[in-house]
């Protein structure tokens, strides 16, 4: 557990109109370890007026690392519109790790991930731990966007999907006839879950997303007759 360390920003990348891609360093080069899933508290002090302003986020990287990664949506609130601003080298001060959304490697062989928006960062801290320490688990990733060209770093996804043999599935909620979209189009829901995933009921399930897509999945899943005790949930929003 790490309580306000000074971390600095050491990679920023756009990786989608509205995401960016933040990575931030321990400034004392110091690890922390941590169970995919979970979640920190990233904090901006003013040097100014010495304001705190802090938002929770996922950790969309493998532990234990000396970085921290977050996909984090830049919607011009109080933290983010200084994040728009923000340079290599700032810094800002990280408490961390949080949260109850706590994947286990061994908790079964056969995975559903269910990803919505940003929601899709704690399963990159997932598959990346997975591919670290060599399990092959049967994976099935349902993701939802409201556009194409909302999905979160889609390279990299379909390279962690392909090395572990699973099988990712993007619903586009809001397709537009000029982006060609020729996948699966609206809301992620049981009828889906059970065409892309038939044997959902011998799998542990992930969701992850804004809480009405995390809602309305959770009620899905537990209308198609599995247990809640086999089901792990997360929201934001």
């Amino acid at each position: 557990m790490i309580l306000n360390a000074p971390y600095v920003i050491s990679g920023i990348r756009k990786t989608t109109q509205d995401v960016t891609t933040f990575t931030f360093k321990a400034q004392n080069g110091g690890s922390i370890d941590f169970t995919p899933g979970m979640f920190a508290m990233l904090t901006y002090n003013n040097p100014q007026s010495g304001e705190k302003v802090s938002r929770a986020f996922s950790m969309a990287n493998s532990p234990p690392s000396d970085s921290l990664e977050f996909f984090i949506s830049m919607i011009g609130g109080k933290l983010t519109s200084k994040l728009a601003e923000a340079k290599l080298g700032d810094l800002y001060y990280i408490s961390a790790p949080y949260g109850q959304f706590k994947f286990d490697l061994k908790s079964a062989n056969k995975l559903l991930f269910l990803a919505g928006g940003t929601g899709l960062a704690p399963f990159f801290s997932m598959l990346e731990y997975i591919i670290a320490n060599g399990a092959k688990p049967d994976i099935v990733l349902i993701y939802s966007v409201k556009y194409p060209y909302d999905i979160i770093e889609k390279d990299r996804l379909n390279d962690m999907i392909t090395k572990l043999g699973g099988k990712v599935v993007i619903t586009v909620t809001r397709p537009k006839p000029e982006d060609n979209w020729t996948g699966e189009t609206g809301h992620a829901d049981a009828n889906l879950i059970k065409k892309h995933a038939p044997d959902f009921a011998q799998r542990v399930s992930y969701i992850c997303g804004p809480p009405a897509f995390v809602k309305a999945l959770k009620d899905g899943l537990v209308g198609l007759g599995v247990p809640e005790k086999e089901i792990r949930a997360e929201m934001w929003g």
